[in-house]
């Protein structure tokens, strides 16, 4: 833990001199807002809520507000601690150095206390409105994420799989949520999820890769100058999605309509894989990332649909 602990940056010479406005209220919003990092918080909401309809039983609002929020702040907790540990490294990529911590604009230990507190929140309502499954999965996937995976990217490529568990954890923590358990639907979600984050995170490793070789991050496309072993991976994954992506149908818990939907997406990312074997380069590395974008979402989307 002694990594998420240090000397406070110096404040600017230009916020001692004169008083707060409100100008600089809104940048220091602005700048706690990008600690959440809004954007990936969204996605697993969005995977939470999947997981949370794909469960049986009864439910009340009170307990989907519960998991969505809990869920949220959990992950808020994890990206804020993330970014603390990774301070330094991120001072030195191009794509980060700007970020609040690596660029001063909040303190270290100031950052540290507003992620533990959105951690325990996220948790402590998720076991308040929920069940303790869904409370104890979300603080598994907050401690595995920030004291097991961050560290581990300093120092193997196979941090990728370490950290696509937590990654997939978010339609269990849902499905959790209601149920008290973890049914067969949420270990498919689970899959899906956990097999798509290597296709969709190796080719954003690739477009970044001199970046992260900056930072000391030893990533398969850093440590694979011709991109052979990644590519190659890359389409082990997209391989690998298409017979996953059936199996719900297979066992009863979707239909047809959700069978093909994902065999279409499924061959359809496999195309962009096969592409970017074929081609390697930076356009190709972009067209699969953005093509992944879309699988996951338009796959659980289909999957709820079909199961009403």
């Amino acid at each position: 833990m002694s990594q998420l602990t240090g000397r406070e940056p110096a404040s600017l010479p230009l916020a001692e001199s004169r008083p707060t406005t409100a100008a600089d209220a809104a940048s220091r919003r602005a700048d706690y807002t990008v600690l959440t990092k809004p954007r990936i918080t969204l996605m697993v909401v969005i995977t939470a809520a999947a997981g949370f309809a794909l469960a049986p039983g009864v439910w009340s609002w009170l307990t989907l507000l519960g998991t969505l929020i809990g869920t949220a702040l959990s992950c808020m907790g994890a990206s804020v601690l993330n970014q603390v540990i990774e301070r330094e490294t991120d001072g030195m990529m191009e794509r980060t150095k700007n970020r609040p911590l690596p660029a001063g604009r909040i303190g270290v230990n100031e950052a540290m206390w507003f992620g533990v507190a959105l951690g325990v929140l996220g948790v402590a309502l998720l076991a308040l409105t929920t069940t303790w499954l869904a409370a104890a999965l979300s603080a598994f996937t907050i401690v595995s994420y920030v004291l097991i995976y961050t560290p581990m990217k300093r120092y193997s490529p196979m941090a990728l799989l370490v950290g696509a568990v937590p990654g997939a954890m978010p339609p269990m923590i849902g499905y959790a949520a209601v149920t008290g358990d973890a049914g067969a639907a949420a270990w498919l979600a689970f899959a899906i999820m956990f097999v798509w984050q290597v296709p969709h995170f190796l080719a954003i490793a690739w477009l970044h890769r001199d970046d992260y070789a900056r930072a000391g991050f030893p990533m398969l496309p850093v440590l694979d100058s011709t991109g052979k072993r990644t590519f190659r991976q890359v389409l082990i994954g997209c391989l690998l999605l298409v017979p996953l992506g059936g199996l719900p149908t297979m066992l009863g818990i979707s239909g047809i309509a959700y069978f093909f939907t994902a065999l279409a997406c499924g061959l359809g990312f496999l195309a962009f894989g096969v592409a970017l074997v074929l081609r390697p380069g930076r356009t190709q590395a972009r067209r699969l990332f953005l093509v992944s974008l879309i699988y996951l979402p338009v796959v659980l989307t289909v999957m709820l649909v079909d199961m009403l």
